[in-house]
């Protein structure tokens, strides 16, 4: 109990030095800094490795200095919690796709790239088919791309959420739920799905979702202080350049994800440095172009997921699609891709 309070204060103790309405002000006329925070989610991967190669990045945080702002990455559970807080108490944030649609219907963001491309997964214990979640117990986490997937694996049967037990669950918490009987069976991203199925030879994939994390930023820092946008668009590259140069690289982003991950979450169950790694390659890493979001033509981002999150009422009746199109609009990342030595995205200087 003492460690689920302490994750809490944590939080609230960033927060309250990050006043509303100053994440994203320019540097005050005094001299003091402004506040850039970065929501980030050391619990997940490969959101944990990208999120703590970007707070180690020593050029970043140069250079937001010299603008005058101070750079703070605030640890969350899930990208839920951060969709109310982003454009007042965060400047950016790394999210899944069910809450970066919930951003952009209700505040102006700007999604610069990719950090995820891969499947979320249904996990169940003495279940082999989905249609056998009906009136079962079933983890997830409520608001996150993990609850997407999970609605669209019970549609895929005839089901809906009055069909199971919905229990509300953080992400490090079901791997050992599912083991010990709490829930039946649960939705997750990795490394819970691994972590469960390593764990135990009764467990199993009944389902994977197409899903996707994103960088996103807010409008107001984009538009007042184009700048420090694009600063923060080469950061992600970087940090994808730098953990693809070399496996020792990743190892060290390995090794301070896990630190990041142990203030979170002291108890949650580990996986090794290898298959944090191989994770890592398969969702983002290996991803050809990533960070930069590939446009097919006639194909609108996020469009089938918006409709399908209408249908389901998880957004409002009458949120607008074309404020998530003008959210996957912005083409910073691609003015820094088109500039490496001038957004010297093949110099690396991160902080131990």
């Amino acid at each position: 109990m003492l460690f689920t309070v302490s994750w809490h204060i944590l939080i609230l103790f960033f927060l309250v030095l990050t006043p509303l309405g100053q994440a994203n002000a320019a540097p005050s006329p005094s001299g003091r800094p402004a506040v850039i925070a970065v929501g980030v989610q050391p619990l997940g991967y490969p959101a944990a490795m990208i999120g703590t190669v970007l707070g180690h990045d020593a050029m970043l945080r140069r250079e937001l200095a010299s603008s005058g702002y101070v750079l703070k990455f605030i640890p969350f559970r899930k990208g839920s919690d951060m969709v109310d807080l982003m454009g007042s108490s965060l400047s950016a944030a790394i999210v899944g796709d069910m809450p970066a649609i919930r951003m952009a219907t209700r505040t102006d963001v700007c999604v610069v790239g990719l950090t995820k491309k891969t499947f979320t997964s249904v996990v169940g214990r003495n279940i082999t088919l989905l249609a056998q979640l009906k009136n079962k117990r079933v983890g997830c986490p409520e608001g996150s791309s993990a609850h997407h997937t999970l609605l669209q694996a019970l549609a895929s049967v005839g089901l809906g959420e009055k069909d199971i037990r919905l229990i509300p669950m953080e992400v490090d918490a079901m791997p050992a739920s599912m083991e010990s009987g709490d829930v039946d069976a649960f939705a997750a991203w990795e490394p819970a799905p691994t972590l469960a199925l390593v764990k135990s030879t009764e467990a199993r994939v009944l389902f994977r979702g197409a899903s996707s994390d994103f960088f996103v930023i807010s409008g107001d820092l984009a538009r007042k202080d184009p700048q420090a946008a694009l600063a923060l668009s080469a950061a992600l590259a970087r940090a994808l350049n730098w953990m693809r140069k070399s496996n020792a690289n990743l190892l060290q982003a390995a090794a301070w994800a896990e630190k990041d991950g142990e203030q979170l979450s002291p108890r949650r169950r580990k996986l090794p440095p290898s298959q944090l790694i191989e994770i890592t390659r398969r969702e983002i890493l290996d991803v050809p172009a990533a960070p930069v979001i590939v446009r097919l033509p006639a194909s609108q981002p996020l469009k089938g997921e918006f409709d399908f999150l209408k249908r389901m009422g998880k957004i409002p009746a009458d949120a607008a699609f074309p404020r998530v199109e003008r959210a996957f609009g912005y083409d910073g990342l691609q003015q820094v891709v088109k500039y490496p030595r001038r957004y010297r995205l093949g110099e690396f200087e991160y902080l131990p």
